[in-house]
């Protein structure tokens, strides 16, 4: 791959093979920070409980963290892998003072004018509540990173706000689902100029009815 630039985006494979069982295999934490130094991801599955919920990944400030079923956050072993992962070299661009009060549809009414252009963003500060997949936070203080999706990426990158939570105290964490803002809240972004996509090369993807 070409040296990485920043707020350029590196996914490896598409979250429509995920969504249909490609869940093994992938690059190895110790290989994130190669091309980013923030990111969201899936970990492989567990063998000996297949059906049972993927720790998710979140790297912040070139450190990788494993998020637990239970909200749990816990620096991830640097041989983890990923089956499916996007990372970029976060240098934002923008930053906006967020109201009190404010949630995810807040957030995508500003990202409104660039519609069409995938984007990584973080926010950081204090939120009155915050809805992970894990479970439910309030009152807490930490970090949501991920990456705005346009909808004609939906299959290749899922849609929307994709993005994950650390709390300040790297104890906590988890996939963001909604979230309500407290005081001096602040979002940074920028634009992503080029997206890079890597595939699977293994039998497994290539049997995928994608």
């Amino acid at each position: 791959m070409p040296a990485s630039i920043p707020n350029d985006i590196y996914q490896y494979s598409l979250r429509s093979a995920y969504a249909n069982g490609l869940r093994d295999g992938g690059p190895p934490v110790a290989f994130l920070t190669n091309h980013g130094s923030h990111g969201i991801g899936f970990f492989e599955s567990d063998d000996d409980q297949p059906q049972a919920r993927p720790l998710d990944m979140i790297q912040i400030d070139s450190v990788a963290y494993a998020l637990d079923k239970d909200g749990n956050a816990s620096q991830a072993d640097r041989g983890a892998q990923m089956p499916f992962v996007k990372v970029t070299v976060f240098q934002p661009a923008k930053r906006f003072k967020i109201p009190t009060g404010a949630g995810s549809k807040k957030i995508m009414e500003i990202f409104e004018s660039s519609k069409n252009t995938p984007m990584p963003y973080r926010i950081t500060g204090t939120f009155k509540y915050l809805h992970t997949q894990q479970q439910t936070f309030w009152n807490v203080k930490g970090e949501i990173f991920g990456f705005v999706i346009p909808r004609w990426q939906k299959e290749v990158s899922g849609e929307g706000l994709q993005s994950c939570f650390l709390s300040d105290d790297k104890k906590k964490g988890g996939r963001v689902v909604d979230f309500e803002t407290g005081d001096g809240a602040v979002l940074d972004w920028a634009k992503c100029g080029r997206f890079h996509l890597g595939f699977p090369q293994d039998e497994e993807y290539e049997e995928l009815r994608l």
